[in-house]
């Protein structure tokens, strides 16, 4: 069990607790093993998107990939070793991964549709993904082996299910899915079998992410009517707000030593990443 409180149900993060991290446009970020940096995606350099590096403060900024085409939605092997990313630079977006260091990127999937939204398991072998590949108007999930490049379909509901991760013991997946126009944070076997609803709320849930001891799950919902970091019982119960800045509040990320939680914020003219001290607020009792 790690060594991290977990988030009160009473009070929300306090504004001098939210620190950005990033000033230019940037955003979908996720944490190294150890949770002393970050990869995620920015077009900083004028040109497409791309990946870059920074530490947990948001110093010490560097570019990871480079060349033609948008590379976007990183994530961090749980071994540190490799990133995994979208990138369109062979014409259609994939499931790529690269060396942590920006060494020796590989195309992982050749889909056909659109692959995306990639979040590795906890051997970082395996990468969890979303694709279209059935018809375009639809999103199931799959896993690919990283190295052998075998896919395996994991949904099969005919509608759209984006946003998959791992839960910490890989027993589960957390998933966004869009039930008769609404969106709602399910969670699933991680074979694909009894999918449930955790959120099953009128307003728009999504971005799940889940506390490093598996017990809570992060995302972002709008059900203040607007976009905000939510935190939950893995089971779904005692939602509550955790944090309410100025801007559309989305994909929050939680840091493996359970320190940190950070998350994108969109303005009128720009995206940023910001990051809260889940440790600073009261424990559970």
């Amino acid at each position: 069990m790690l060594p991290f409180l977990l988030l009160a149900a009473s009070a929300l993060v306090p504004a001098d607790k939210v620190f950005r991290l990033t000033p230019q446009i940037s955003e979908e970020s996720s944490w190294s093993p150890d949770s002393r940096r970050l990869v995620f995606d920015s077009n900083r350099g004028g040109g497409p998107t791309k990946l870059y590096v920074m530490n947990g403060d948001g110093s010490n900024v560097s570019q990871l990939t480079s060349g033609p085409g948008t590379d976007e939605t990183p994530a961090w092997s749980p071994d540190g070793r490799r990133i995994a990313f979208v990138s369109d630079r062979g014409g259609n977006p994939e499931i790529w991964v690269v060396d942590a260091d920006g060494k020796n990127r590989r195309q992982v999937t050749r889909d056909g549709g659109a692959a995306i939204h990639p979040h590795w398991a906890r051997d970082s072998r395996r990468i969890i993904f979303c694709s279209g590949r059935e018809k375009p108007e639809r999103y199931e999930i799959h896993v690919v082996d990283a190295d052998k490049g075998t896919v395996t379909q994991l949904t099969n509901d005919g509608g759209i299910n984006t946003f998959p991760v791992y839960s910490p013991d890989g027993s589960h997946i957390a998933f966004r899915r869009v039930l008769a126009g609404n969106s709602e944070v399910f969670v699933m076997d991680a074979d694909g079998e009894n999918a449930r609803n955790l959120t099953n709320h009128p307003a728009f849930d999504g971005w799940p992410a889940w506390s490093p001891d598996g017990v809570r799950i992060v995302f972002g919902s709008d059900r203040t009517g607007e976009y905000r970091i939510w935190v939950m019982n893995a089971d779904g119960t005692d939602a509550k707000q955790l944090v309410d800045v100025p801007g559309r509040c989305t994909s929050p990320k939680w840091s493996p030593d359970g320190q940190w939680i950070s998350f994108d914020r969109a303005l009128e003219r720009s995206c940023e990443i910001l990051r809260v001290p889940a440790a600073d607020v009261a424990p559970r009792r």
